[in-house]
């Protein structure tokens, strides 16, 4: 499990114990879209620890979110520990615009990509095309990678999914392309354990 960067300043998702949502979804067992409580079910998994790399924009990002039972709160390394917090539990805070978005992006995919690669090398799917998948938070949209086998090849389609907070698609368009750029640098047949050409 690898551990995050200690230099990096963080914001901690946190949820509205009163929520209507779960007073409404007490003993429920048979979730579906329309059940009580699933909003903030989905809400719980869709927001995540964020980073960034000053105190300044860590702090502007903190407050309510597009969920009206979340909010961010300042995150301390404590707090990661405290909630066994690794890279591969950790969203970007930044969006594609934005000047250290590769300096903190960079470590986050990464931790996704050796996740990935960790699947498709020694527990593949094989029952259908897709081998394995891993996702990165990015600015609040959830950017899915799929390994699927297309033939003798694997290919990666990222997909990208803004549940809660209104993403701007040029801006996710963007972030897809320069995913599908550093999976390029990065899904080298040396990390399959294959010998170069």
């Amino acid at each position: 499990m690898k551990r995050p960067n200690p230099n990096i300043f963080y914001t901690q998702p946190t949820f509205r114990a009163d929520s209507p949502d779960i007073a409404k979804a007490k003993g429920q067992t048979d979730w579906t879209l329309e059940t009580p409580g699933i909003r903030l079910r989905l809400a719980i998994d869709y927001y995540r620890f964020e980073a960034f790399a000053n105190e300044r924009d860590r702090n502007a990002r903190c407050g309510p979110t597009a969920h009206e039972d979340v909010r961010y709160a300042p995150a301390k390394m404590k707090d990661l520990r405290h909630n066994g917090i690794s890279l591969d539990d950790i969203a970007c805070g930044y969006d594609i615009d934005h000047p250290d978005f590769e300096r903190v992006v960079s470590p986050l995919f990464d931790a996704a990509m050796r996740r990935l690669i960790g699947e498709v090398v020694n527990d593949p799917d094989t029952t259908g095309e897709e081998l394995a998948s891993t996702e990165v938070i990015i600015a609040r949209a959830r950017y899915s990678i799929v390994a699927k086998s297309v033939g003798e090849w694997i290919k990666f389609p990222i997909s990208a999914m803004a549940v809660f907070e209104k993403g701007d698609r040029d801006v996710i368009d963007r972030t897809i392309a320069w995913l599908e750029n550093r999976l390029e640098l990065t899904a080298s047949p040396l990390l399959f354990g294959a010998p170069p050409n």
